[in-house]
């Protein structure tokens, strides 16, 4: 078994009314045909889909990998789901405000949609000065609910929470979320294409009509009262490496390697995928730039970091 699986994203076609395209100009992304670059709001992370381009399995996606090898990605007391690969992670680039949404609950989803449903959480990469994003509401009842929605009096229902560069937030599937403009961020998140819009600031869609909304499916997810879900950091170093957990709950597992120098660090988890942020360096002597994202296997106990690098990894 290969301990590590450089990786690349399948070609961006992602187009949102927040993308402009500069995450995807920033790691140099390949477009799908068809895709207006100056739209795509992401620049690829770690997902099945992802392309392997090293090793015996190159060539393959990350998915036939899960499929067909799951020795992988851990033992099969250690595999959360068997059909589909339980994390991804991308990076991307708010030019708009995002719209407040609700992703569907896990319990919510397989009986109603016959797939699992979405928790998340979001890494800040960069943001403007006291930025801050919408998480979750003020209504303590289902009735004070519906009564916002009823005189719809959405900015005194939405509970906004500061950023920074560097903090992670979580929010765990029927959380009302919305990342807001000028942010850079990395979601981490379980794989359903779910989601339900719950306000869109009366924005227009290229017709010229008001943007969809589903209220009533929002309502059924919805977390009432409101929860904030943290996780203290854990920090550890090993030589010129930092190590800091920022997210370990039943959900998924996330942590950041800042690498000055050298040092050779355990695998915690049962595998690894991970995004390179920023810098120049190795992974057992195998070449890191930025963008690049790539799998540790449950075969490697331990790999190590050199060089200058910034480096997101998850597992689930």
């Amino acid at each position: 078994m290969e301990k590590i699986l450089l990786l690349e994203p399948e070609p961006l076609k992602f187009e949102a009314i927040w993308g402009d395209g500069r995450i995807a100009k920033k790691y140099n992304r390949k477009v799908a045909p068809g895709a207006n670059i100056d739209r795509l709001a992401d620049g690829g992370g770690f997902g099945d889909t992802d392309t392997i381009v090293s090793g015996q399995y190159a060539g393959k996606t990350l998915k036939w990998l899960y499929d067909n090898h799951k020795e992988y990605f851990g033992t099969p007391e250690e595999i959360r789901w068997e059909d589909v690969l339980p994390v991804g992670m991308g990076v991307g680039y708010a030019a708009e405000n995002l719209s407040i949404q609700v992703h569907p609950r896990e319990d919510w989803a397989q009986e109603h949609l016959g797939m699992h449903g979405k928790s998340e959480c979001w890494f800040f990469i960069d943001c403007p000065e006291n930025a801050s994003i919408v998480m979750g509401h003020n209504a303590q009842t289902f009735e004070e609910l519906d009564d916002y929605i009823a005189r719809k009096d959405w900015y005194g229902l939405i509970h906004y929470e500061p950023i920074a560069p560097g903090k992670l937030l979580a929010i765990k599937a029927g959380t009302l979320h919305a990342i807001q403009k000028g942010t850079t961020f990395i979601e981490v998140c379980n794989p359903c294409p779910v989601t339900y819009r719950f306000y869109d600031y009366d924005r227009l869609d290229a017709d010229g009509k008001p943007r969809y909304t589903d209220i009533p499916k929002t309502r059924e997810n919805i977390l009432v009262p409101n929860r904030i879900f943290t996780f203290p950091p854990i920090v550890s170093r090993y030589g010129g490496v930092k190590e800091t957990w920022l997210a370990n709950n039943e959900d998924y597992s996330v942590w950041r390697y800042e690498v000055d120098g050298k040092g050779t660090v355990p695998r915690k988890k049962p595998f690894m995928g991970c995004f390179v942020i920023e810098g120049q360096g190795t992974i057992d002597g195998m070449p890191l730039e930025p963008g690049r994202n790539f799998f540790v296997s449950r075969d490697a106990d331990e790999v190590t970091l050199e060089g200058k690098l910034d480096i997101l990894c998850c597992h689930s």
